[in-house]
Parts: C-alpha cells; sequence; structure tokens
C-alpha cells in the first residue's frame, strides 16, 4: 500500500497507484458505454466482505488507515469535518462511519445475511458524529447562502476558510429525500466517485462466491426514486443522487493524495479498486455516454501560443502513464524588466504561472502554483504557494490535435478568462494523430 504525506509527492502517488492497477484494467471495452459499464462490473464484483463491526478484522481497523491523518499519523482525519482525531476504533464519542451512499436507500438490513454495501469500503469514510448526523441520508446536491452552514477545520494544508457561502464548508438544508447536503470543496469528488463505484459494482444478483443477494444500486436526479427506495428493508432496487451535481463535483474536485490513500488502503483489503479513481476520464463514458471525444495524449507535448496576443505563450506537458498534465504559462518580450521587479501576469521578462493537474478525457483542471524566490543567480530556495490551487485554477481543453482552449481564474488578482492557442510549430501533430486512435 501507498501513502505518501506531501503534495511534493503527488507524481509519486499516482506512479505507485499505477503500479499497483497493473494489468487490472486488461479486459476493459471501452466500444460503448454500456460496455465499458458491463466490463468494469466483471472486474470489480465478487471482492472480498470485511464484517462492520468484530473482534476479527473490521471496518473499523481498515479506515482507521484508510483516513489516516497524513500530518499526524496516530489521528485519523474526517470527510465532512476534515477533523483529526486520535485513533479511538469503535465505540467512541467523536467519529462514526459516514455511508456516502446512505444505506437506507436500498440495503438498511446487515443481518445474518451478508450484506456487502453496507461494509463495502470504497463508500464508508470515518465522519464526525455530529456532522454525519447532519447530513443523515439527504442526497447530495448543491445547497444556498440560505442553508444551514457545517463549517470544516484546517488540516492537512486545507479546510477552515470562512467567509459565506460557499468556502471550504459543508451546506445543508431539508430532510430525507427533500433534503440537500453540499459536502465541502475539499472532498466532494471523493464522495462523488464512491458512489459512481456503487452504481457500477452492484447490478442485482447474487455474489458469485458467497451466493449473498446483491440491490442494483443506481444514480438519478430522480428524487422520487430515491425515495422509493426508502422503505427500511433491503431492496432490489436502490436509488441515490443527485447524479447531475455528483458529475459536476467529479470535475471540480480531482483525485487528490488523501483520497488516492483511501482508495489504495481499501483495494487492499478488499481485493477490487475503484475505476473512476483510477482512470477519472472514464466517468464521461459511462455516465454520460461521451466515449469516443478526442482524449489528451503525449503528442500534444509541445510550446502552444494565441497569434492574437504578444508575448504570451504556454509549455503543455502531457504524463499520460501518470494520467496527469502540466502547463507553464509565460510571457516573453524582447526588453528585460527593471532589475527587482516582481512577476504579474502580462509583465514582460518571461515570468512565468505553473499548474498541474489531473486528465479527464479531453480536458484537465489545474492547480496553480506561484512561487517565489529560486532566481537562477542566486542561492534562495523556491517558496510555493500553499494550499495547492489557493491561487486559482486554470483549465486546458483540446477538441483536435492543432488547437486547444486555457481557460483561468486566477484568484490572488481576481482576473478570469480563456486564451485560444495553437502549436508554435507541427512537428508532433503526426504523434498526437496516431496516439488519440
Amino acid at each position: 500500500m501507498c501513502r505518501p504525506v506531501t503534495l511534493f509527492m503527488l507524481l509519486s502517488a499516482i506512479v505507485c497507484s499505477s503500479h499497483a492497477e497493473a494489468d487490472y484494467y486488461d479486459s476493459v471495452d471501452m466500444s460503448t458505454s454500456q460496455a465499458l459499464r458491463d466490463s468494469l462490473h466483471e472486474i470489480i464484483d465478487d471482492h472480498t466482505r470485511f464484517p462492520y463491526t468484530s473482534a476479527a478484522t473490521d471496518t473499523w481497523d481498515v479506515l482507521e488507515i484508510a483516513d489516516e491523518d497524513q500530518d499526524n499519523p496516530g489521528n485519523i482525519i474526517t470527510i465532512y469535518s476534515n477533523a483529526t482525531f486520535l485513533k479511538l476504533h469503535g465505540g467512541n464519542d467523536f467519529y462514526n462511519r459516514e455511508h456516502t451512499w446512505p444505506n437506507s436507500y436500498g440495503f438498511p438490513d446487515n443481518g445474518p445475511s451478508p450484506n456487502y454495501p453496507f461494509t463495502d469500503m470504497h463508500h464508508l469514510f470515518l465522519s464526525d458524529m455530529d456532522y454525519n448526523g447532519n447530513r443523515s441520508n439527504k442526497p447530495y446536491d448543491n445547497c444556498a447562502p440560505s442553508c444551514l452552514e457545517n463549517a470544516t477545520q484546517t488540516n492537512n494544508n486545507r479546510g477552515g476558510a470562512v467567509g459565506g457561502y460557499p468556502g471550504d464548508s459543508n451546506w445543508t438544508d431539508g430532510n430525507f429525500t427533500d433534503g440537500r447536503w453540499e459536502t465541502w470543496s475539499g472532498r466532494r469528488g471523493d464522495v462523488a466517485r464512491a458512489l459512481m463505484y456503487m452504481d457500477v459494482r452492484y447490478e442485482g444478483g447474487i455474489h458469485g462466491v458467497s451466493g449473498s443477494p446483491e440491490p442494483d444500486l443506481i444514480l438519478t436526479d430522480d428524487r422520487n426514486l430515491i425515495d422509493q427506495s426508502r422503505t427500511g428493508e433491503n431492496e432490489a432496487v436502490g436509488y441515490m443522487g443527485l447524479l447531475s451535481v455528483l458529475l459536476q463535483w467529479h470535475i471540480e474536485d480531482p483525485v487528490d493524495l488523501i483520497e488516492i490513500q483511501h482508495h489504495e488502503t481499501v483495494a487492499t483489503f478488499q481485493g477490487n479498486r475503484n475505476p473512476f479513481i483510477d482512470h477519472p476520464e472514464w466517468v464521461a463514458c459511462v455516465f454520460q455516454n461521451v466515449c469516443n471525444a478526442f482524449q489528451m495524449n503525449a503528442g500534444l507535448n509541445d510550446a502552444w501560443f494565441n497569434p492574437e496576443t504578444n508575448g504570451q505563450g504556454f509549455f503543455i506537458t502531457v504524463f499520460p502513464t501518470l494520467g496527469y498534465v502540466s502547463l507553464a504559462w509565460f510571457t516573453y518580450d524582447t526588453t528585460l524588466p527593471e532589475e527587482g521587479a516582481q512577476a504579474n501576469l502580462g509583465d514582460p521578462g518571461h515570468r512565468w504561472i505553473t499548474a498541474i493537474g489531473p486528465i479527464n478525457g479531453n480536458r484537465a483542471v489545474m492547480n496553480i502554483d506561484l512561487t517565489s524566490g529560486g532566481l537562477f543567480d542566486t542561492p534562495s530556495e523556491v517558496e510555493h504557494t500553499q494550499p495547492a490551487g489557493a491561487d486559482g485554477t486554470m483549465t486546458l481543453s483540446f477538441e483536435n490535435c492543432s488547437s486547444g482552449i486555457v481557460e483561468y481564474d486566477i484568484k490572488t488578482i481576481d482576473r478570469q478568462g480563456s486564451v485560444p492557442i495553437q502549436r508554435v510549430a507541427g512537428d508532433n501533430i503526426a504523434l498526437c494523430e496516431v496516439l488519440r486512435e
């Protein structure tokens, strides 16, 4: 199991994850949305079940490894409040286990017959008891400034921001199926991909080893369907959502180290993986029937520019094995700036803004990393923005091998916009065309 603990080690974490899944997805069929869904189900089906609570290894044991505080290994970190607590196992008064797919929607009875979704740790996370109760079994949905705030704490270099909706807080209103729970920005992608896993993992029938019946779990935007599965009994079909919101959250909050840690731990014990953490680009195919869109590949590695601007360039590097792309936005001019000039967007003199993020098909949402120090003629060390993404984001997208768009939202200077880009030279176009198939 791989458990890197700093953002500086992000690429190492992804390499570790990719090694763990070597050959795991060899039988995937991406010809259609249904073919991809069916082939993924066959791969992740029939996992090893651990008891919910037991004197032997149970979900408490695994989750306290999966949700370990990366800054304090003796503690756990909770999904909604981002709070850190000493590991106390079951029966404590601080944290419990959150079913991101509420068990009341399809599988509430964890009785004598093994109930696989009830104990499936790909959708179980440690949570503050109060926040778990406040969320209850409300569907995931975007809320509003009028909703009740459930704030986060600052831990692991994120969370804790205040100042109104949405900030770094969770937000909620209503009750049961009519309610809403908006997960905070740092973990909303985690819950989205957890529920997408549940939708594909559970498609009815029986467990291939134990013979236990399993429900067909389906993500939807229809609250009436969700409510129909809240019967207090195990159901053949269970609904949860809201799917459209989860798709949005999947894009807004890409896979990060904390999600990778949870995933790798659970995969080690259960023996199955969440394909939407390993391959976020498959979400569009399975849930939106977008399977043949242009995919980023190494043929995009190049210098790019907007010919209508003077002195704006972009250098793009795609890491296809890792599923990440990096972008350097630089400005240049034949006139050097004055000595001691500070780097600002649009200044001459080879000023740089860098960003990195995960690839999702033909698109990547990247955190901007502004740096200072590290001058070529001084021994000063480079200082990076903390936390990651605090300065804003860039979104890079392509429709083909020759043109793309860079969209930017730079919070520190309150500047947003988009730049259409094309290659400076066409040397890699042929390679890109070959790799896109």
